[in-house]
């Protein structure tokens, strides 16, 4: 190996997918973003479009090596026949002098890998979906996973059941039921000021339900009882599924992390951390130490190592 031996780390979602690059002497020199790649939302070929063209995008921009190894986790792949096909159709796309070392994950591994270094703990997924994963020892293979259902049936907690709890709060205001400054703020920012307007909106195709999360956030925040009702019974939804993993984990390392997009949100980490804390009191609560995208450029480095060690 030498020090133009690069590695690649790929986060990929249901609202983004992020490229980090590695050195192999560890440093950082590029990151890329595309767009959305959810296996199940946007199916296999699109997921595998996104992703090989981030990687050659990143084989242009980097000073001329061998691209060693490439590790993606990827949200809705954690079906093995899922991550074959993956894997075929983005070898089939990539621009590689040499054959293309990739190997692919759900995105919570990479997930795991970076908050806790390869280490124990219990992980809040809360962005735009939601879930429960912990990793239970050293390998990436010894994970488990609570939640993360889909919008339609779970995803407890996330942004999009936020937004979607906080919209019928609004459309109960509108029948008569409690006032809440949700309906200012929809109309305000969303231009949803009746019954016809909030219908028109949600009945978009391509209408985003966790839009609505920030707006809920913030009115829960300063003090708006209905807002707050609905943060906090999501919330509590989430909380249980961590109280579900530690059932099956009683043993587990008593630290846990969240990351997502509304671990941006302090009054979020607040009220979740509460509602941890009441089930798993001897926990703390710890930053992660690295993001997914990291996290994945670890397993690149060490799965290339290891793969170096067979031959």
């Amino acid at each position: 190996m030498t020090s133009n031996d690069w590695y690649f780390g790929i986060d990929a979602g249901a609202t983004k997918t992020r490229l980090y690059a590695r050195s192999r002497i560890g440093n950082a020199v590029l990151e890329l973003l595309g767009g959305a790649a959810n296996a199940l939302r946007q199916g296999v070929v699109q997921t595998a479009s996104v992703l090989s063209s981030l990687i050659n995008d990143a084989l242009d921009e980097l000073p001329r090596g061998t691209l060693r190894a490439v590790h993606a986790g990827i949200a809705g792949a954690s079906a093995p026949s899922v991550q074959k096909e993956l894997v075929h159709r983005i070898r089939l796309l990539v621009n590689s002098e040499s054959p293309l070392n990739l190997t692919i994950s759900h995105d919570g591994v990479i997930a795991l890998e970076g908050a806790f270094a390869g280490q124990s703990g219990l992980l809040f997924i809360a962005g735009t979906g939601s879930g429960v994963m912990a990793r239970t020892g050293a390998d990436i293979s010894d994970f488990d996973h609570v939640g993360g259902w889909g919008h339609i049936i779970g995803d407890e907690g996330s942004g999009y059941a936020i937004g979607k709890r906080a919209l019928a709060a609004v459309g109960h205001a509108f029948d008569g039921g409690p006032e809440t400054r949700l309906t200012h703020l929809a109309k305000r920012h969303m231009n949803i000021y009746d019954r016809h307007s909030l219908l028109n909106t949600i009945g978009q195709s391509d209408w985003k339900f966790q839009n609505m999360a920030p707006l809920a956030l913030n009115a829960a925040e300063d003090g708006d009882d209905v807002a707050a009702s609905v943060v906090q019974k999501e919330i509590k939804l989430l909380a249980r599924q961590a109280e579900l993993m530690l059932r099956k984990y009683p043993d587990l390392d008593p630290r846990y992390t969240i990351i997502g997009g509304l671990s941006n949100n302090k009054y979020y980490v607040n009220r979740l951390c509460a509602a941890t804390e009441n089930i798993w009191p001897i926990a703390k609560f710890v930053a992660p130490q690295a993001t997914p995208a990291e996290g994945a450029v670890q397993i690149a480095m060490r799965q290339s190592i290891d793969s170096d060690v067979v031959r």
